[in-house]
């Protein structure tokens, strides 16, 4: 059993602009490229760390 949207339980109806949900599109992929930018350098230094050590431990 499948209800239209409109009467779903618990799903409002959209009220956003076409404009505004741009904006917040665009906000959120910012977002997303963010933490991968901050993942890929934390990455970098874990494996500058491990590379360091297994030189001057070896």
């Amino acid at each position: 059993m499948t209800l239209p949207p409109e009467r779903e339980p618990g799903i409002a109806p959209d009220t956003h602009d076409p404009k505004q949900r741009a904006k917040k599109a665009s906000a959120g992929r910012g977002l997303a490229f963010f933490f991968m930018g901050a993942l890929a350098l934390a990455f970098a230094l874990y494996l500058t760390v491990v590379i360091y050590g297994t030189i001057k431990g070896g």
